[in-house]
């Protein structure tokens, strides 16, 4: 295992692979937005396995850091620590005192736990929601819990539309049980964004113990063509989704979501609410869920299957 500080002119070809195989391949960012003109400006970090580059990130001038990457094969290996470590060990020789980033959600948990805390900054890159996040180098760890699943009690309120995405990313990501999803609308960008739905599967994928269960306001024509149907007809056995004729819940306005015993999002398309550890309001939710759950039926569009 080694690590080194490069050039773009010196290590093109190496970076060039790393990135191409995580973000273009796997993740499907456009190669346009992949390649721009800060890579030649940038400082590069290259982690290699023997004579194999697996992992790297850039660091720009301002302290910045970006395009962090981990082949695969070699992920839950500590790749992305070392290299992290490496980045803030460069900038402290450069006298810099503070790094940021601009996370994508889903590894919001692997920044936190390297230290690094939220702003309140949020934003779309590539059709991905991301969170700003920094560190402050050479102190201890803030204790503040924010974001995380059974320990952040603040509750969290934002006119941005994307922090749905971002802290229903953040919160399914900590998730070990069950998620129900009680949809209004299901126009909704998050029940269309693609990397959201992984965030389902991948929650699905990781027990037997997990399922979901969705509750649609007013079955649609044409809903079998939705992408959470089409999830659902995949996981037929661990995704339950079912509609209620009439919209009876007093929270009928707004698609909330709740996650495990521990945390709820709330949300339409002018306002987002989350609150990531309160049981008893969870409870309540749950109770209304339940209530909804047994008065609605099978969905008719629900019974399509594509091949």
């Amino acid at each position: 295992m080694e690590i080194n500080i490069v050039s773009w002119d010196d290590a093109q070809t190496a970076l060039r692979l790393i990135r191409q195989k995580v973000f273009i391949d796997e993740q499907e960012v456009p190669e346009d937005l992949e390649w721009d003109n800060f890579d030649k400006q940038a400082t590069h970090i290259l982690g290699k396995e023997g004579n194999r580059p697996v992992a790297c990130a850039r660091l720009l001038s301002d302290g910045q850091l970006g395009r962090l990457a981990v082949l695969k094969d070699y992920r839950s290996h500590g790749w992305g620590g070392r290299i992290l470590r490496s980045a803030e060990e460069y900038l402290l020789e450069k006298k810099h005192l503070k790094v940021f980033l601009n996370s994508q959600a889903n590894s919001y948990n692997f920044y936190y736990k390297n230290g690094y805390r939220p702003t309140d900054k949020m934003m779309w890159d590539a059709n991905i929601p991301h969170i700003e996040m920094q560190k402050i180098l050479k102190r201890p760890n803030p204790a503040s819990k924010t974001y995380m699943l059974a320990h952040d009690d603040d509750n969290h309120t934002s006119e941005q539309a994307i922090a749905s995405a971002v802290w229903f990313q953040i919160a399914s990501s900590q998730s070990r049980r069950e998620i129900t999803i009680q949809i209004h609308d299901l126009a909704h960008p998050l029940f269309n964004n693609p990397t959201c739905l992984v965030n389902l599967a991948t929650f699905i994928k990781q027990s037997r113990q997990t399922h979901i269960r969705v509750l649609i306001h007013n079955e649609i024509p044409g809903l079998a063509e939705h992408p959470l149907l089409r999830l659902q007809q995949r996981m037929s056995s661990r995704i339950k989704i079912r509609a209620l004729e009439s919209a009876v819940n007093k929270e009928a306005h707004n698609n909330v979501i709740t996650f495990d015993l521990s945390g709820h999002l709330r949300f339409n398309h002018k306002s987002v609410f989350c609150n990531f550890n309160n049981r008893l309001s969870v409870s309540r939710h749950r109770e209304s869920f339940e209530q909804d759950w047994a008065k609605s039926k099978e969905l008719v569009e629900g019974r399509k299957f594509f091949i």
